[in-house]
């Protein structure tokens, strides 16, 4: 989708955007790669384990124990980033995440009280993640660049070299406006913590 994007804007040439989609849909990342079926593996492992756990609980409990999980992601989320750094950053827009789909189970089985937070979180989870599928854009744009580099792909290369220093404004931007909305609503869970 950015890639469309990007070719619209004219930031790339037409024969750099096929080029790109061609490899981007090659089958080296593909599912049915060695690479695709590990990971595809991994997460089918992960999701089993988590499978395994929830069987192993008594049901009777399981409000209780969402009740309990939302409010420790209120209370990871009370800390707002303190530096600015891309992997601080993404944490804590995974604890955003989190939040709200704890906070939209729990009203979905009846709980209230919750439509607003999880309207607040949602916000700010789309905030952090345009920041965030732009950087994971640009961090692509690079290794492709550096790959174009090796085969030689000057005019390719040079191309996204361009390209990249063409969206690294946008990208401080709403890199900025990811950390103004954690600090906001890090700044609403405490204050309502203190007067709850």
């Amino acid at each position: 989708m950015l890639l469309a994007r990007v070719g619209k804007l004219g930031l790339l040439s037409a024969d750099g955007v096929t080029a790109l989609e061609a490899r981007w849909r090659s089958p080296a990342g593909s599912a049915d790669s060695p690479a695709g079926r590990r990971a595809r593996d991994d997460r089918l492992g992960r999701l089993l384990r988590k499978l395994r756990e929830l069987a192993a609980h008594p049901q009777a409990d399981a409000l209780e124990r969402l009740l309990e999980e939302r409010s420790q992601a209120e209370a990871a989320l009370a800390h707002a980033p303190e530096k600015g750094d891309d992997e601080t950053l993404h944490r804590f827009r995974l604890r955003v995440k989190r939040a709200r789909y704890l906070a939209e189970d729990l009203a979905a089985c009846g709980t209230t009280g919750l439509d607003l937070p999880a309207a607040r979180e949602k916000g700010a989870q789309d905030v952090l993640g345009r920041w965030n599928d732009l950087r994971l854009f640009l961090e692509r744009i690079d290794r492709e660049r550096k790959a174009g580099e090796l085969r030689g792909a000057v005019r390719l290369a040079a191309e996204l070299e361009e390209l990249a220093g063409a969206l690294e404004v946008p990208l401080a931007a709403l890199r900025r406006d990811a950390l103004e909305v954690a600090r906001r609503l890090s700044t609403s869970l405490s204050v309502a913590a203190r007067s709850a």
